[in-house]
């Protein structure tokens, strides 16, 4: 059983997910596609704007509140017709606001594909997170997956 069938569903929300509507100034996100984490609710939400353009579809469902410090979502997705999976774990700080994102991009071609377009999309102000065509190219001959 794969792990975004699993755990108690909880009701589709209207609008953004409840992690993002109270987003810290002092958030972290950590992910799959990045080379390394990002910091502030300015960049996060930069990155965002232009990571959710690619996405065909996405489903989103609710896997479960975990108290008042963490929350989860998993979502299935295609990007340019590859499916994708993601999982997204949140802690929230003592205000219960959201400080710390993790995002588990799956499978490892999928991952791939979304960094390349990012980089793509995002290359000069956040060009350093994702990976370039070179990169990307190397990984895929090296027996990573498809990339494009």
């Amino acid at each position: 059983m794969k792990f975004n069938d699993t755990g108690p569903v909880l009701p589709k929300l209207g609008g953004p997910p409840p992690w993002l509507v109270r987003l810290a100034e002092d958030a972290t996100l950590e992910a799959t596609v990045l080379k390394r984490p990002i910091e502030g609710k300015h960049n996060i939400l930069a990155l965002l704007k232009h990571a959710v353009p690619l996405y065909d579809f996405q489903d989103f469902t609710y896997r479960g509140d975990f108290g008042s410090d963490f929350f989860m979502e998993s979502y299935r997705a295609e990007i340019r017709g590859t499916p994708i999976e993601c999982s997204v774990l949140v802690h929230r700080n003592a205000a219960g606001e959201s400080d710390s994102i993790l995002i588990s991009h799956r499978p490892l071609d999928a991952a791939l594909l979304f960094s390349r377009l990012m980089w793509d999309q995002v290359g000069d102000s956040f060009g350093d997170l994702y990976l370039t065509g070179p990169q990307a190219e190397a990984l895929e001959k090296a027996g990573a997956g498809p990339t494009t």
